[in-house]
């Protein structure tokens, strides 16, 4: 076999998508082309970075590769930050909004020759308060979305978990007031969101023009508060439109302030953050990422 031969795998057994065979039928195949695998269960929040960490400072393996949601990508991400060791990923998750960046097909073989072959490129990344992120930071709305579901309804009902929270925050009324500070320059919002990518939610496209492998950030300031504007917005984002709606600002920055004169819940990479207020910017360590090939 050419390519990878030790692989590092850390799991989130809680991955909504482990029992429909990608996991298994990944680490199989890659058993048979024959990689040695080490497999590293998750026990709770911060674990996967621990773990990735430990991995990295072995330096045993050829790649560590996060196997679940966004979330755990994220995690092992953190650990692995300043290390020259790759990270993979084998997505388990509900969304799987990086699996969709990089154009990683769901199936376990064309996953396993990715982790095997898959060329390793220097992506960019954010900071959020200090926090490694590598999709998106939100406040407001889908703070709020992600927040609501529990851990149980994901693994119950999947996707449409966001589709029902969704439906009961746009029906209560967006009613966050967010302050915006973009590079020194106020204004206000009801909904921000900053992203590395193209992609947010899964497969919808928010940032058209956005490049993980570039390091710039954009930030997506929607300003009207509406229950009709922010029906608007969903539109939008279905459509791919959102960069071209009026009543939101796209912006690239240094340094973007968010504060509130009331609690707004945040999501980081899909998963549920502290409130509000938050300090973004651009990162400034280097993370090696395994990418399909071409």
């Amino acid at each position: 076999m050419s390519g990878r031969k030790r692989i590092d795998i850390i799991v989130n057994p809680a991955a909504g998508s482990r029992n429909d065979g990608l996991f298994d039928g990944a680490v199989r195949q890659l058993h048979d082309k024959g990689a040695f695998v080490r497999c590293f269960e998750t026990v709770g929040p911060g674990h996967a970075t621990e773990l990735a960490a430990k991995c990295a400072q072995e330096a045993y393996t050829d790649v560590i590769v996060a196997a679940g949601g966004d979330g755990t990508i994220n995690e092992v991400a953190r650990g692995l930050l300043g290390h020259p060791t790759p990270l993979g990923v084998l997505p388990l998750g509900t969304a799987n909004v990086l699996a969709i960046e990089l154009g990683q097909k769901l199936r376990a073989r064309s996953v396993a020759d990715t982790l095997l072959h898959g060329d390793a490129k220097l992506i960019g990344t954010g900071l959020v308060n200090g926090d490694l992120f590598l999709l998106m930071v939100g406040a407001g709305f889908d703070g709020e979305v992600v927040g609501a579901i529990k851990p149980s309804m994901k693994r119950r009902v999947g996707k449409f978990a966001f589709v029902l929270e969704g439906l009961k925050a746009l029906l209560k009324g967006p009613e966050y007031p967010i302050s915006v500070v973009v590079d020194g320059e106020p204004q206000d919002a009801a909904w921000v969101v900053v992203t590395n990518a193209r992609h947010y939610a899964g497969p919808f496209v928010l940032a058209p023009t956005a490049d993980i492998a570039d390091p710039h950030l954009q930030a997506f300031i929607f300003q009207k508060h509406s229950r009709l504007a922010f029906a608007g917005y969903f539109l939008g984002l279905a459509l791919g439109r959102v960069d071209r709606m009026p009543g939101v600002q796209v912006s690239q920055f240094q340094k973007l302030e968010l504060s509130s004169v009331m609690p707004v819940p945040v999501e980081v990479d899909g998963d549920a953050y502290q409130n509000l207020p938050l300090t973004i910017s651009q990162g400034t360590q280097f993370l090696r990422l395994v990418v399909p090939e071409a």
